[in-house]
C-alpha cells in the first residue's frame, strides 16, 4: 500500500508540534494567558490538520480565481523579496474554509461548532489578555485537543494518535468567583466586555444536543478519593456529572467550576425507548462499525432519521411554538441494527452495491430537503432491494422480512 505523501507527512507533523505545544503552553504555571496561547497554537494545528487530510484524499485547499469553475486557476499571493524580486505563493484556505469544505451542510455537528468558538473567538482573545476566562473555556479546550486526537485516529490511523503522550494535569483553579457573573462594568475595566458578551451569545445559540456534547465541551471534575482500596490507583478520578449529588452540583457551582447555559428550554417527556443521545449513538455505532467513515455515518443517520421517524429516531423540539427553535433527536438502540444492515466493510462484492445505496441515500436527502413531504418510498424500498442483495437474501427469506415489516 501507497505510504502518505511528503506534504501530508509534513503537515501531519506540524499538525502534531502545533498541538503539542498548546497543550505545553497551556499547563506552565507561569503563563497567565493559558487560553489565548492554546487557542492561537491550536488553530494553527487543526488548520495544517485539515490541510493534509484534503491532501490525502487528493483534495488541493487552495482558493481559486473563480470558485464556480473547476478549471479555474488557483489564486496566490505575491511575496516581495528582499532583492525586489517575487514570487508567488498559492492562497490556502484557512480553517472556516475547511470546516465548510469537510463538514459541508453539517452545521450542527459538535467537533465543528467547537472549532467554530474557537476560530471566532481567536481574533478576540488574541489582543486582550483576560487569565480569568481560563477556568470558563476549559471545557472547550479540553474536547479541542480530544477531537483532535481523535481525528488523528480516524483519518490517519492509531499511530499518528498523540495521547500517549499526554499526562494529566495538575490544576489549580482558585478563584471562587465565577467571571461571567462580574457585572459591565468590572467586565469593562478588565477588557473583557466583549468577549464574555461574545460567549454567552454562541453558547446560547446552540442547540442542547450539541452543547451537552462531549465533543463541544469536555467537562471534567476532579475529586480527591481517600482510603481507596486499590494502593496502584491513579490520584485522579473522572466522574460523569450526571452522577453528582445536588448537594455536589451545587457545591461546584458555587465555585464557578461547572459550565451552566445561559438559556432556559423547556423540558418534555420523551418516550422512554429513545435512550441514546447523538454522541452516544455515534459512539455504539463506531464501536460496532470501526470501518465507517465520518461522511457516510452522518449521511446514513439523516436518512434513518427521515426513514424512521418517531419509531426508531425522536425529535424533541425545544419551542413547539416557534417555527426557528432548535432541536435535539434521541435514538432508540434498535437503530444500530439498521447501520449494520446498510454500512458492511467494503470489498470487492459490496463496493457496487453500497455505492447504489448511497446514491439512493443521496436522492432521499436532496428531495426532503427541498421539499419536506416528497415522497420518496420508491427509492426506499429500493434500497431495501439492494440490502437483499447484499446479504444474497432468498425470496421466501425476504418474504418473511417484508411480511414482518422490519
Amino acid at each position: 500500500m501507497k505510504g502518505e505523501s511528503i506534504m501530508v507527512k509534513q503537515l501531519l507533523q506540524k499538525a502534531k508540534d502545533s498541538a503539542l505545544l498548546s497543550v505545553e503552553f497551556y499547563n506552565k504555571p507561569a503563563v497567565s494567558f493559558k487560553s489565548e496561547g492554546f487557542i492561537t497554537m491550536m488553530c494553527i494545528a487543526w488548520t495544517s490538520l485539515f490541510h493534509a487530510y484534503f491532501f490525502k484524499n487528493k483534495i488541493k485547499p487552495y482558493y481559486k480565481k473563480n470558485e464556480n469553475s473547476k478549471r479555474s486557476r488557483y489564486d496566490t499571493i505575491p511575496i516581495e523579496l528582499a532583492d525586489g524580486g517575487k514570487i508567488k505563493e498559492n492562497k490556502w484556505w484557512e480553517l472556516s474554509k475547511c470546516l465548510n469544505n469537510f463538514y459541508k451542510s453539517e452545521s450542527n455537528n459538535p467537533v465543528r461548532k467547537n472549532l467554530e468558538f474557537f476560530y471566532k473567538i481567536r481574533n478576540m482573545i488574541e489582543h486582550r489578555n483576560n487569565p480569568e476566562l481560563d477556568p470558563n473555556l476549559y471545557a472547550e479546550c479540553q474536547a479541542n485537543i480530544l477531537n483532535f486526537n481523535n481525528f488523528l485516529k480516524e483519518h490517519f490511523g492509531d499511530k499518528h494518535k498523540m495521547d500517549y503522550m499526554l499526562s494529566y494535569t495538575i490544576q489549580m483553579f482558585n478563584s471562587n468567583k465565577n467571571f461571567f457573573e462580574a457585572t459591565k462594568s468590572e467586565l469593562k475595566k478588565k477588557n473583557a466586555l466583549e468577549i464574555v458578551e461574545f460567549i454567552k451569545s454562541f453558547r446560547t445559540s446552540l442547540s442542547s444536543e450539541v452543547f451537552e456534547s462531549p465533543e463541544y465541551a469536555y467537562k471534567a471534575v476532579l475529586i480527591q478519593v481517600k482510603n481507596h482500596e486499590s494502593k496502584d490507583t491513579l490520584p485522579l478520578k473522572f466522574i460523569n456529572e450526571k452522577d453528582l449529588t445536588d448537594e455536589q452540583k451545587e457545591q461546584l457551582k458555587n465555585m464557578g467550576i461547572v459550565l451552566i447555559k445561559e438559556k432556559t428550554i423547556s423540558q418534555d417527556n420523551i418516550p422512554g425507548n429513545f435512550t441514546l443521545t447523538h454522541a452516544q449513538l455515534r459512539e455504539k455505532v463506531t464501536e460496532r462499525l470501526p470501518h465507517i467513515q465520518h461522511d457516510y455515518y452522518e449521511k446514513i443517520k439523516k436518512y434513518l432519521r427521515i426513514r424512521y421517524d418517531n419509531h426508531l429516531t425522536y425529535k424533541r423540539i425545544h419551542n413547539p411554538k416557534s417555527l426557528k427553535s432548535q432541536c435535539t433527536y434521541y435514538y432508540d438502540e434498535k437503530i444500530i441494527d439498521e447501520f449494520i444492515k446498510i454500512c458492511p466493510p467494503i470489498t470487492h462484492t459490496t463496493e457496487p452495491i453500497v455505492s447504489q445505496i448511497e446514491s439512493l441515500v443521496d436522492k432521499i436527502l436532496a428531495a426532503k430537503k427541498d421539499n419536506p413531504q416528497a415522497n420518496t418510498r420508491e427509492w426506499e424500498k429500493d434500497i431495501d432491494k439492494l440490502v437483499y442483495k447484499l446479504y444474497d437474501l432468498t425470496e421466501e427469506e425476504i418474504k418473511v422480512i417484508e411480511e414482518k415489516g422490519e
